[in-house]
Order: structure tokens, then C-alpha cells, then sequence
């Protein structure tokens, strides 16, 4: 491990170094703080006396995925939505709609057989569809649910193109509604009468 010379600081509560990260000593009485020691204005800072320095700030470690649930304030860390899980009555007629109508592409690292019943995962851009092959609690006849999809239970994708996505939905005979905020969004269902939402936008990951 490199190690880091500092220069003499003398009797003082702290001093201001160029390092990168956090040094700390085991003392309680002071603590070296990473900072550049230069102040916006260009002009150097000068060393804190005993009888002026007042405590620096804590800062806080980088988050992993093996550290922090949370923060010290108690804060979840939510990293994103990892996939949304359908219902469906036949695992092949859903495949037929998400595979054969939308294009989704299958993700064989998520394998079925570890389940005690038959499904799929399906990619939805870093995302993932998990298709359940179970009793559906829910009424499936398209009858019972609302019309417009936006009041009902449904997730919402974005894409790129809507127009795309309306020319493939027409050509397979799916019923869809636009958004009635006027936003660029359709609503549209499988054949489990499970709601989806496309809505055009540009890439935010």
C-alpha cells in the first residue's frame, strides 16, 4: 500500500492537505479532511489555531451494495426497479404476445425450472418482465377492467418510438388508448388483461 507523507500541521486542531479521500486519525481531538487548500477566491487558507477551529464535517463513505441499507438518518437506498411480475393463464399464448408482437428478447440466465411453477423473464431494457404461469386473482376478461388502461393496476415503459409500437399493436389487432394528459403514452393489454404503458421519451440510464 502507497503511503503519504504529511507535512508538519504543529499544535493544531486540523490542517487542509491535497489527498484524495478521507484520512483519519485515531484521535478524538482532530481530524485531517481531503480539501484542496485553496479557497474559491484563489487565496491559500491559512492553518486553524487551537482556540479557532471549529469541528470539520463528518463525510460520509462512498455507498456499495454490501454497506449502507440506509443512511444514518435512517433513508433507504433504492437502486431501481429490478422487474415486474404478471400473472398469466398459458405461458406460451403470453410468450406469443411479448415475443412474437413486442419483440422482447427472453433472459436465459433467469431460468424457470428453480420455480415451483412455469414462467419467463423477459428483458425490458436493463429491466425485466417475469411472466408467472398461476391462478389470477384478478378478473381476466377484458369486460371488468376499465377501458383506458391509466385507471387500472399498470407499469408504464419507455421507448422510443410510439409510432412503431402503434403500427405493431394495429397490425396484431390490439385494442390500445392514448394517454388523455396528452402525453406521448399508449395503454394496451395482454392476453391476461394485464396493463402496460408505453410512453416515448429519451434514455435517462
Amino acid at each position: 500500500m502507497a503511503t503519504m507523507k504529511l507535512p508538519a500541521c504543529g499544535p493544531v486542531i486540523s490542517c487542509r492537505v491535497k489527498t484524495v479521500g478521507v484520512v483519519r486519525a485515531s484521535y478524538s481531538a482532530f481530524r485531517l479532511i481531503s480539501r484542496p487548500n485553496f479557497a474559491p477566491n484563489g487565496k491559500r487558507l491559512q492553518q486553524l489555531s487551537a482556540s479557532t477551529a471549529t469541528p470539520l464535517p463528518t463525510l460520509a463513505p462512498p455507498a456499495t451494495a454490501s454497506t449502507d441499507a440506509g443512511d444514518a438518518n435512517g433513508k433507504l437506498t433504492f437502486h431501481g426497479v429490478h422487474h415486474v411480475a404478471l400473472i398469466c393463464q398459458q405461458l406460451e399464448r403470453s410468450l406469443a404476445f411479448y415475443q412474437g408482437v413486442l419483440g422482447m428478447e427472453i433472459n436465459p440466465d433467469r431460468p424457470d425450472h428453480k420455480l415451483p411453477y412455469r414462467g419467463a423473464w423477459l428483458w425490458i431494457g436493463p429491466e425485466m418482465i417475469h411472466l408467472m404461469e398461476l391462478p389470477n386473482p384478478d378478473p381476466a376478461e377484458f369486460s371488468k377492467r376499465p377501458e383506458h388502461g391509466g385507471r387500472d393496476r399498470h407499469f408504464c415503459i419507455g421507448m422510443a418510438s410510439l409510432d412503431a409500437l402503434a403500427e405493431k399493436l394495429d397490425k396484431a389487432g390490439i385494442t390500445y388508448t392514448r394517454s388523455m394528459s396528452g402525453r406521448p403514452a399508449i395503454f394496451f393489454r395482454d392476453p391476461d388483461a394485464n396493463c402496460l404503458e408505453c410512453v416515448e421519451l429519451a434514455p435517462w440510464r
